[in-house]
């Protein structure tokens, strides 16, 4: 009887979240992307190379977790030169998408909004049967 609670118990919680857990931004036809943080910059340019040198068979999962440890211990002035490459990443993106937006963007992200509901909307009441 125990065992049938707890079961229960986790369907009921993994039933809330399994549709919950990933949202997906909504992008427009020629919205800038964000910039990268400053450790996605320091992975592409040297951490992952680096730790597929040290662990040339190491599988993906392994090879992001010495990343993740080697940024941890990365020194301060290292990791100051990528938060200043992320900082005018930012400025940069922050004054494209201020052109974008002047340029039509916000038509275009409103209208990429609407199209992406009706999507959803489509795919729930497949899912549910109420078809029209």
């Amino acid at each position: 009887d125990q065992a049938y609670n707890c079961l229960i118990h986790f369907y009921k919680r993994f039933s809330q979240n399994i549709f919950s857990t990933m949202v997906k931004a909504v992008r427009a036809e020629g919205q800038p992307k964000r910039p990268m943080s400053s450790y996605f910059l320091w992975l592409n340019e040297e951490g992952r190379a680096t730790a597929k040198k040290q662990n040339p068979d190491a599988p993906i999962t392994e090879v992001s977790k010495k990343c993740g440890e080697m940024w941890r211990g990365l020194g301060d002035a290292t990791k100051k030169k990528y938060e200043k490459m992320q900082e005018v990443a930012k400025a940069k993106y922050e004054e494209d998408y201020k052109v974008w937006l002047a340029d039509g963007g916000e038509e275009a992200l409103k209208e990429a909004k609407k199209e992406t509901q009706t999507k959803k909307d489509k795919k729930s009441a497949k899912a549910t049967g109420d078809w029209a």
